[in-house]
């Protein structure tokens, strides 16, 4: 198989996978279904690679495993979320009034086939890895494993504060302890340091390859469709989110020491 056909494969999974899903979001009336195959699909994608390759080195290893953990941490939290919500994630409730009339079929390409080809983009660093020659693990897979683990920490912290937050608090009161007394969005800052990581590993193997996975991320959470639709979202639903929002960095906390004079 030529070089091409090693790429495309991944991209037609991806692809696959959030075509699937587009019916039964048309039956049941929620786009948000879209995000069952947000982060299963990037394992396919590196499973796919790693199966397709000549043969199985340990950064392929590293990455594929470092990816399923991450994969399937994501896919147990918006299933749970979903199933505790029962209603459409407002981000796709925007989307659909937006696009409306017809976006029962405007959704197939502006939220299915859309995420599938961002998610192939994401994917192609670690995916250029896997298909790469091998060569052996160095100092930057070693810090860009570190940096993968803290960023699931923080992920995984953050996700658990929010729903204990959510189960405890009246609805429509604002987060803001924990992780979020540092930074407004932690588990962007958290995903983030998981692509960073990712892009290491990589870096070994090729710099141009490494640059594609936390770049495209970091601008699509902090520019594109994650935190600017979040302060949007939260602006004009939280009072309180204004005043928040001027004394807490988004992602890249801070800490201050507060001194008492007499």
């Amino acid at each position: 198989m030529d070089l091409w056909g090693l790429y495309l494969l991944p991209l037609g999974i991806a692809v696959l996978g959030f075509v699937a899903l587009w019916p039964l979001s048309v039956i049941r009336k929620d786009a948000s279904l879209v995000d069952a195959w947000w982060g299963p699909g990037f394992f396919a994608q590196a499973a796919l690679a790693f199966w397709l390759s000549d043969e199985g080195d340990s950064r392929s290893f590293l990455l594929l495993a470092l990816i399923s953990v991450w994969s399937a941490r994501l896919a147990y939290v918006l299933l749970r979320r979903r199933i505790r919500e029962g209603h459409e994630d407002p981000r796709y409730t925007e989307l659909r009034r937006a696009w409306d009339p017809g976006f029962w079929w405007k959704s197939l390409f502006v939220v299915f086939l859309l995420q599938g080809l961002i998610q192939w983009t994401i994917a192609l660093g670690p995916i250029a890895a896997i298909l790469s020659d091998p060569v052996s693990l160095g100092a930057l897979a070693v810090l860009g494993t570190m940096l993968c683990l803290a960023g699931l920490l923080i992920e995984t912290v953050a996700d658990a504060e929010l729903d204990r937050f959510k189960r405890t608090a009246k609805p429509g009161a604002l987060c803001m302890t924990g992780l979020r007394t540092h930074v407004r969005h932690p588990n962007y800052s958290g995903e983030i340091l998981f692509w960073l990581g990712i892009g290491l590993i990589v870096l070994e193997v090729s710099w141009i390859a490494a640059l594609i996975s936390p770049v495209v991320i970091a601008v699509f959470l902090t520019k594109v469709s994650g935190a600017p639709m979040l302060d949007e979202r939260l602006q004009a639903t939280r009072p309180e989110y204004a005043a928040y929002r001027q004394r807490v960095p988004g992602f890249i906390p801070y800490f201050k020491r507060r001194y008492s004079t007499a």
